[in-house]
C-alpha cells in the first residue's frame, strides 16, 4: 500500500505535531551522535597515539578513515533511503554505528580501530541521509522547514562544537575506549526509537505519482561547495586547535575538552538566530553575513604567536563558532529543498561535507606538519608557525565559500 511519509505521519496517534517533534528529536540525536563521532576522538587522539604506537602521519587517519567511508557511502544511503523507505534505512544504519563503535572501543592494533571506524562511517552513511529526508517532508511550509532546520543545524554544530569536551571527560576518566564504548547505548536507543517513530514510506514525491521536481543545479552546487568548504575549515581547526592545547599549552584532555566549551554556545546561538534573520534578510544574506564573521574570527590565529594562551584563542574560536553557527541553516535549506528527491539532495549535500572535512583536514594538517619542518625555530615555536598555517588555510577556505554564496547561492521554490 503505497503512501507517502507526510500522510504517514499525519495518521499517526498523537497527532502530526507531537509525532513531528518526536520525530525532530530522534533525528537530531541521531544526527548528534553521528556528527559528534567525527571530532570526539580529537582530543583523545593524544593518548591513542601512544596507547597504539601512531605515527605523526598515520595518526589523522583516525579521523579520516571515519569520514571518508561516511562521505563515500552517503549517496548509496540516500538512494536506499528513497526507494525502501526511512525507517529500515535509518534503523539498519544505527544499529551498524552502534556494532563499529563497540569494535573501535575494543581495539588493540590501529588496524582493527581504523577498520571500525569505517564500519562506523557506512553506518552514519544509512542513518543520517534517511533521518535528513524525514525533517524535510515532515516540515513541509517554508517557516516550519527553517525551524526544524535550524534544530537539525544546532544538533549537528553542537556535536561539532561538543565532541572535543565530551571526548577529553570521557578520555580523562575512563580512557580513550570509552569515545566509543559510551555512545553504543544512544546508538542502539536511537534505532529503536527511529523503527518505532519513523514512517515507513519511502519518497513522497514518488509514491504520491509526482514527478520529482527539476534540481535547480546552479544553487545545489553552491550550498554543496559551500558546506565542503566550511567542514574543511572547521575539522581541521578543531583538529589543530586540540593539538595546540595540549602540545603547545600542556592541558590534559579533562582541561583541553572544557575549554572548548564555549565554543559549542557560539555554535548553538549563531544557529539559534538564523531562522529569525532568514525571514528578516534573506537566506543568501544571512548565509554571506555568517561567513563573513567566521573569517573574522579565524583569519587573526593565522599569526597567533607560540607563547599565546587560551585568553588569545578562544575568543576568536568564538568569533567563527557564530559564524559557523548562522551561515549553516540557510545553507541547509537551500540544498535540502529538492521536492520528490529529498533524501538524494541530502546525501549529496552530507556527501560533500564529508569529503570536505576529510580533505580539509589532510590538506591542512599535512600544510601545517610541513610549515614546522622547514621553520627556522624549534619547540614550541616551530610547532606553531605550523598550526598558525593550518589557521591561515581554513580562512581562505571560509573566504572561498563567501564568495560562493554571493555567486552561486539562490533561495529554493517552497509553499
Amino acid at each position: 500500500m503505497a503512501q507517502t511519509t507526510a500522510a504517514a505521519v499525519a495518521r499517526t496517534p498523537g497527532g502530526p505535531d507531537s509525532r513531528n517533534g518526536a520525530l525532530l528529536a530522534v533525528v537530531c540525536v541521531a544526527n548528534f551522535l553521528v556528527l559528534a563521532d567525527a571530532t570526539i576522538v580529537n582530543v583523545a587522539l593524544p593518548t591513542i597515539r601512544s596507547a597504539l604506537r601512531l605515527s605523526a602521519l598515520g595518526l589523522p587517519w583516525v579521523v579520516n578513515s571515519y569520514t571518508f567511508a561516511f562521505g563515500g557511502f552517503l549517496l548509496l544511503g540516500g538512494y536506499a533511503a528513497d526507494r525502501l523507505g526511512p525507517r529500515r534505512v535509518f534503523t539498519a544504519g544505527m544499529a551498524l554505528f552502534a556494532l563499529g563503535s563497540v569494535v573501535c572501543g575494543l581495539a588493540g592494533s590501529s588496524t582493527v580501530l581504523v577498520a571500525g571506524r569505517m564500519v562506523q562511517g557506512v553506518g552514519g552513511a544509512f542513518g543520517c541521509p534517511a533521518a535528513l529526508s524525514v525533517v524535510t517532508l515532515a516540515f513541509p511550509t517554508a517557516v516550519g522547514h527553517a525551524r526544524a532546520l535550524a534544530g537539525w543545524s544546532a544538533a549537528g554544530a553542537g556535536a561539532i562544537a561538543l565532541g572535543p569536551m565530551i571526548g577529553g571527560l570521557l578520555t580523562g576518566v575512563f580512557g580513550w575506549s570509552a569515545v566509543f564504548l559510551v555512545p553504543v547505548p544512544l546508538c542502539v536507543g536511537a534505532a529503536v526509537a527511529g523503527w518505532r517513530l519513523l514512517p515507513d514510506g519511502v519518497s513522497a514525491g514518488r509514491l504520491a505519482g509526482r514527478t520529482p521536481s527539476r534540481l535547480p543545479i546552479r544553487s545545489l552546487a553552491g550550498a554543496d561547495t559551500v558546506l565542503a568548504l566550511t567542514s574543511a575549515a572547521l575539522v581541521a581547526v578543531g583538529y589543530t586547535s586540540t593539538l595546540w592545547v595540549q602540545t603547545i599549552l600542556h592541558c590534559g584532555p579533562v582541561q583541553a575538552g572544557l575549554a572548548f566549551l564555549p565554543l559549542s554556545g557560539g555554535i548553538l546561538l549563531g544557529a539559534t538566530m538564523a531562522p529569525g534573520l532568514i525571514r528578516r534578510f534573506g537566506l543568501r544574506a544571512v548565509a554571506f553575513g555568517g561567513l563573513v564573521i567566521a573569517v573574522a574570527g579565524l583569519a587573526p590565529l593565522s599569526r597567533l604567536p607560540a607563547g599565546a594562551g587560551l585568553p588569545q584563542l578562544l575568543p576568536w574560536l568564538g568569533l567563527l563558532a557564530l559564524g559557523f553557527g548562522v551561515q549553516s541553516v540557510p545553507v541547509s535549506v537551500v540544498a535540502t529543498a529538492v521536492p520528490g528527491r529529498e533524501a538524494v539532495a541530502s546525501a549529496v549535500y552530507q556527501t560533500a561535507g564529508q569529503l570536505g572535512g576529510g580533505i580539509g583536514l589532510a590538506l591542512l594538517s599535512g600544510l601545517a606538519a610541513e610549515r614546522t619542518a622547514l621553520s627556522h625555530a624549534a619547540g614550541n615555536a616551530a610547532l606553531a608557525a605550523g598550526y598558525d598555517a593550518a589557521f591561515g588555510g581554513g580562512a581562505l577556505a571560509l573566504a572561498a565559500a563567501a564568495l560562493v554564496v554571493a555567486l552561486l547561492l539562490r533561495a529554493p521554490e517552497r509553499p
